[in-house]
């Protein structure tokens, strides 16, 4: 017969076991990553909460938990917080590449006409050139590109009251627009003053006239409801994006590697699915802002090109960019 100390010895040691045991089961199942993303929670939230699906079906103990409309933070402050390691990940526009150190080459993404189709510049993140690219950017800015997990709609133009049908329309325009340098440079060539604001402003900023407009395309327009306080859109279609994931390198390193294996492989099926939502979305968009009041006017795309074409080869290919990097993206149509 067991004495009581020897009895009260094993109790105790199951019930230690079981606390470690459990504890360690709970901690994987619990493991979470925030990602962060500076659009509204309506236009990107479902593509960072489906990312999220796709990767628990491969790790259902890895969770990510979706902040969007800057909750956490505007751009320059999310890279700054990749690179300590103290967030986790963000869901951007691909050609907010070029914000983060070393990311300069990717201001060309940005160049507007750089890329004449979605198939256009799939093809160049396809491509051996930008690996070459995003390896140096990875290392400077503490970053992993994880992937593209959807399309976006072309950048257009929409106005509270001015009608925008050649770039001398755009004379004196206030526009909201991405802080970045080719787009800046273009807009004043087109005779627009670009207007820096957070995503989280745009909409009060249209609707007490500090901007007349911004420049993002169908997707956002409707689901941010833009259509309250815009009247005009003049789909010039000057700028081709997708949505990428990238993660803290810091945090990249401290996952197993099925782990990363999950984040890396959920992106294709999530590209799938959202680039079709993408396109239903806008196809809905455009009859959805019509019904709204809003008129699609019908632009000389070719006079804004005229004019971009000119501005990049004068002052924006091989200093905003090494140079020839530009024809380079062109050629691989």
């Amino acid at each position: 017969m067991m004495t009581r100390t020897k009895t009260t010895w094993i109790v105790l040691m199951a019930v230690v076991l079981m606390m470690f045991t459990g504890g360690m089961g709970s901690a994987s199942a619990e493991k979470v990553l925030k990602i962060a993303f500076v659009a509204p929670p309506p236009v990107w939230g479902p593509v960072a909460d489906f990312y999220a699906q796709e990767v628990a079906k491969r790790q259902p103990g890895l969770l990510i938990k979706s902040f969007g409309g800057g909750q956490l933070g505007p751009l320059p402050q999310n890279f700054a917080e990749l690179k300590m390691g103290k967030l986790d990940m963000v869901l951007i526009d691909s050609g907010v590449l070029s914000l983060p150190k070393g990311g300069g080459p990717f201001n060309v993404v940005f160049a507007p006409y750089a890329f004449n189709s979605q198939a256009h510049i799939r093809k160049f993140f396809a491509s051996d050139l930008f690996k070459s690219m995003i390896a140096e950017t990875e290392k400077a800015a503490g970053i992993k590109y994880v992937g593209w997990v959807a399309d976006r709609s072309p950048r257009l133009i929409t106005t509270s009251n001015r009608k925008v049908i050649v770039p001398e329309d755009m004379k004196g325009l206030k526009l909201r627009v991405p802080l970045v340098k080719p787009i800046k440079i273009v807009m004043e060539a087109w005779g627009a003053t670009p207007t820096p604001l957070s995503a989280s402003e745009m909409y009060m900023a249209m609707k007490q006239g500090v901007v007349d407009g911004q420049d993002n395309g169908f997707d956002a327009i409707y689901g941010a409801k833009y259509y309250e306080v815009q009247k005009y859109v003049s789909p010039i279609n000057y700028i081709r994006s997708g949505l990428v994931v990238v993660v803290s390198d810091m945090v990249w390193k401290k996952l197993t590697p099925d782990e990363q294996k999950a984040l890396l492989d959920a992106c294709a099926p999530t590209d799938e699915w959202a680039s079709k939502r993408n396109d239903d979305i806008v196809a809905k968009s455009i009859v959805g802002i019509k019904e709204k009041g809003m008129v699609i006017l019908e632009p000389e795309i070719e006079a804004f090109k005229s004019t971009a074409a000119k501005t990049v080869k004068e002052k924006l290919d091989g200093t905003v960019w090494p140079a020839g990097l530009y024809e380079k993206v062109r050629a691989m149509e």
